[in-house]
């Protein structure tokens, strides 16, 4: 990782920027910067709204990307996501964390000079799909249920029997695994009682459905033929505005998570592992018991999916740093870690002292072992001297002298490195240009073939390291005799299978 990353941000805030324009979802704008003239662009945005932000670079130009909140704090930032095939900037499924007004900047690294575009997403930052439904359309009713027609650029339907759903799909559409999906619902004023909906991993009759009606409530479930299976029953939101007849809904499909949005705003979360992948997406309208007619028309569906690095999604190289449950939220989200899982250990507070040199371990979970999870802490420490001194978390511990290690210590200086008897292993080594401090967040994310290791949200690097079960706990570590206090808030361990 590119921790110039860090001075860039610094330096960028230190520089004059242009009036600042207004950014919109999907309308890219366009601008030329130097080492001495970054561009800003503003947004309002609301707690939870997925987004993503594109910048590609033409004439030379490596961009910087830094989205900044209205008291002028760097929430993330982004250089090189792909480096060196490309030196393009991508903020992906970022998760915001507070509503605000938001500053996207760019600027140029390293003395470049050239032109950019920025587009700003629903979503991911692939566009899969972009359906304006002109009328050459291929949507379809799955059955005669429901009434198909294209018009003015918009996709309607309209249904009359009690108690049905009315369902419209594209047949011939590609749909991803892994998608964001967007679309643009108006409802005829001629519906008195009315649910419209979305459904997703659809083949013939077998497909999950969320719905909305007017009375601000909505319903997830599962259907298999003529069964049904309800995983959320109505319920109430105060994102979604009863009566609302015009509105956005989405709907992000990730494995056995979904996640479900009104206007951009998060709405609600289910888990459900029945239909695992394939399929394709559906438009719906449904009835009540009462034969009571309903008309609903579909405009600007917009499918968005994660960019791909020889085959896989972008991995992060900055996580906003939150909550465990926004954590672990996030690295769903941006496809760090697989979906579903367990939040498996949560420990308020701890504390650990040693006043010997070396490793000092003080393990967690009252010996419970993980072998693939996300673990993470945020920490403080006092030392009675001057001296080189840390704080860390231990992963994977089959025995005293078996364990890996990840810490920062108070010059700046991280690791995360393997012990095999009486020595560590080559592993991760750096040093922050921050300078030292006495507060850090860690992450380490053990896959099955390799660990993760992010320092206060920032991507430090990767070991190539099967997966092995083994305990986790805290550590302090003294380079020197020195009495050392580390104390940990909110250490948590996400599993999977």
């Amino acid at each position: 990782m590119k921790y110039l990353l860090l001075i860039g941000v610094a330096l960028l805030l230190a520089l004059p920027a242009r009036a600042q324009a207004t950014l919109t979802l999907l309308t890219p704008v366009t601008g030329r910067v130097d080492d001495s003239s970054p561009q800003s662009w503003q947004f309002n945005a609301t707690e939870g709204n997925l987004l993503s932000f594109v910048v590609a670079a033409s004439g030379g130009l490596d961009p910087l990307l830094t989205i900044s909140n209205s008291a002028g704090a760097v929430v993330i930032a982004n250089d090189d996501y792909n480096y060196p095939a490309s030196g393009d900037a991508l903020l992906e499924a970022i998760t915001i964390p507070r509503t605000d007004r938001y500053t996207a900047t760019v600027s140029a690294v390293g003395g470049t000079s050239g032109e950019y575009t920025l587009t700003m997403l629903p979503g991911y930052g692939q566009i899969s799909t972009s359906e304006n439904f002109g009328s050459d359309t291929g949507w379809q009713g799955v059955d005669d249920t429901v009434q198909v027609s294209v018009a003015d650029g918009e996709l309607a339907l309209s249904l009359d029997r009690a108690q049905q759903a009315g369902i419209a799909v594209n047949p011939t559409a590609s749909i991803p695994d892994i998608y964001y999906a967007d679309v643009t619902v108006n409802v005829g004023a001629e519906s008195a009682e009315w649910s419209v909906g979305m459904t997703a991993r659809q083949t013939d009759s077998r497909y999950y459905l969320l719905a909305l009606n007017h009375q601000g409530q909505w319903r997830f479930s599962v259907r298999d033929g003529g069964a049904e299976r309800v995983i959320r029953d109505w319920v109430a939101h105060p994102a979604i505005l009863p009566g609302s007849r015009t509105f956005r809904l989405a709907m992000l499909v990730n494995g056995s998570n979904f996640d479900f949005f009104f206007n951009g705003n998060l709405f609600g979360r289910q888990s459900d592992p029945s239909i695992p992948a394939g399929g394709t997406l559906g438009l719906a309208v449904l009835t009540s018991t009462r034969a009571v007619p309903v008309g609903a028309r579909f405009d600007d569906l917009t499918i968005t999916t994660p960019r791909l690095m020889d085959g896989r999604p972008a991995l992060p190289t900055q996580l906003i740093v939150g909550t465990p449950a926004a954590m672990t939220q996030e690295l769903q989200r941006r496809n760090v870690i697989p979906a579903g899982g367990e939040m498996a250990l949560n420990v308020a507070e701890s504390f650990a002292e040693s006043a010997r040199p070396g490793v000092e371990r003080f393990m967690l979970g009252r010996g419970s072992t993980f072998r693939t999870f996300a673990l993470g802490t945020t920490f403080t420490w006092e030392a009675g001297a001057a001296g080189m001194t840390g704080c860390g978390l231990v992963f994977g511990q089959t025995s005293d002298t078996d364990y890996l290690l990840a810490y920062a210590d108070r010059t700046g200086g991280y690791g995360l490195s393997q012990r095999q008897g009486d020595s560590f292993l080559p592993g991760i080594f750096g040093e922050k240009p921050v300078g030292s401090k006495t507060s850090y967040h860690l992450l380490v994310v053990a896959l099955a073939d390799r660990v993760l290791y992010y320092v206060d949200g920032v991507y430090a690097g990767a070991l190539d390291q099967p997966a092995a079960e083994g305990a986790v706990g805290n550590a302090v570590v003294n380079f020197e005799p020195i009495t050392t206090s580390c104390r940990f808030a909110d250490t948590w361990v996400w599993r999977w299978n």
